[in-house]
C-alpha cells in the first residue's frame, strides 16, 4: 500500500509543508487545484464580495476541482490546507465528498496565522465517513517560512506520537 500527501495551497506555504512530508515518506503528492484558479482578489478577507468570503458564507459551496486522484492502492493520506475562516477551505470539502476514504487512514495538517488546527480532524471525520482520522498538526505559516528547523522537529514529534 502507499501514502499520498494531498493538499490545497493558495500562497505556497501549505505546498512547501506538503512537499516536505512527501519527501519524508517517499510519497506522491496531489494538489487540490480549483478549476477556476483563485486570485489575490478572491482571497481578500476584508471584502465581503470576494470569492472565499462568499464560499465560506455558503456552506453548500463546493468549488470545482481540476482533477481527482486515483486512490486505489492508497491506504494513508495526509491532507493539508490553510485555515480559512476557522475551517477547511470549501474546495477541500469538494475533495472529501468526491472520494471514498472508507478504510483509509487520514492525517490532517493545517497552516495558519493564529487559528491553530481549527478542528480540522473533527471536521474531516464528519466529511469522510469510514475513514480512520488521526490527530492533526497545526503549523503557523510564519514559522513554516522562518523557523523551518523548529517546524521539522514539531513534525517529527507529531509523527512519532502517531506511531509513524
Amino acid at each position: 500500500m502507499s501514502t499520498l500527501v494531498a493538499y490545497f495551497s493558495y500562497s505556497g506555504v501549505t505546498r512547501r509543508k506538503a512537499e516536505s512530508l512527501a519527501k519524508e515518506f517517499g510519497a506522491n503528492t496531489f494538489e487540490i487545484k480549483a478549476k477556476i484558479p483563485y486570485t489575490s482578489a478572491d482571497v481578500n478577507w476584508q471584502d465581503d464580495t470576494s470569492r472565499n468570503v462568499k464560499e465560506y458564507k455558503d456552506a453548500a459551496s463546493r468549488p470545482e476541482i481540476e482533477a481527482m486522484p486515483d486512490l486505489s492502492g492508497v491506504d494513508k493520506v495526509y491532507i493539508g490546507a490553510p485555515v480559512w475562516w476557522g475551517d477547511w477551505p470549501m474546495i477541500c470539502y469538494t475533495y472529501f465528498e468526491a472520494n471514498d476514504f472508507s478504510g483509509k487512514t487520514l492525517i490532517p495538517f493545517s497552516t495558519h496565522e493564529g487559528s491553530g488546527l481549527s478542528g480540522f480532524d473533527t471536521k474531516l471525520s464528519g466529511a469522510a465517513p469510514g475513514a480512520d482520522v488521526k490527530a492533526g498538526l497545526a503549523i503557523r505559516g510564519q514559522d513554516a517560512q522562518n523557523k523551518q528547523s523548529d517546524v521539522r522537529a514539531d513534525v517529527k514529534e507529531w509523527l512519532a506520537g502517531l506511531g509513524f
